[in-house]
This record gives structure tokens, sequence and C-alpha cells, in this order.
């Protein structure tokens, strides 16, 4: 799997015309990688009155409990988003062949 800065680097430097779904492959990994980084800075937030990182979806608190608690909609977001990044991912890696 690419890291995020190989995945950054072929989304600028390559125009490559491939497809994901109906969108530019180019265009789709920079979607995602937009979309993941953002969610991602989201997912654990400082909560200053319990002076703890806490999800701010479930509540979970990070320190007690790295993973969210069952359901949460952000995890479950975060994880649609890295799976359609890993396509945008493969796509790319499928144009440079």
């Amino acid at each position: 799997m690419l890291t995020k800065k190989q995945l950054q680097d072929l989304a600028i430097n390559y125009g490559i015309e491939v497809t994901v779904g109906d969108i530019p492959a180019v265009a789709a990994a920079r979607a995602a990688l937009a979309y993941r980084e953002m969610l991602e800075r989201l997912e654990w937030v400082y909560d200053q009155q319990r002076n703890r990182m806490v999800c701010p979806a479930c509540g979970a608190i990070k320190a007690w409990q790295p993973t969210h608690i069952k359901n949460c909609e952000l995890a479950a977001l975060l994880e649609k988003v890295r799976e359609k990044h890993e396509e945008a991912e493969k796509a790319l890696q499928e144009g440079l062949r």
C-alpha cells in the first residue's frame, strides 16, 4: 500500500488517465487523500474539561480505549474513506504499469 506522501506525489506529478468509477484517478486520489486527512484530524479531539483526547462522535477516551465505541458513526465513516483511498491507490498503481 502506498503511503500518504507517495500518493500525494503520484497525484501531483503524474497525469494518469485512469478512472475510479467515473472520476479520473488523479482527482479521486486527491479527493480521497484530503477527505481522509480531514477526518483523521477530527477523529480524536482534545477535551479541555476532561483533559483528554476523545472521539467527538462516540465519546471514547483515547487513553482508556484506543478504539471507538461499537457503532460509532465517525469510525464507520473513516473506514469507508480508508477503503475508497485504497481503491484510488490501486487505480493509480495500475495506471503506472
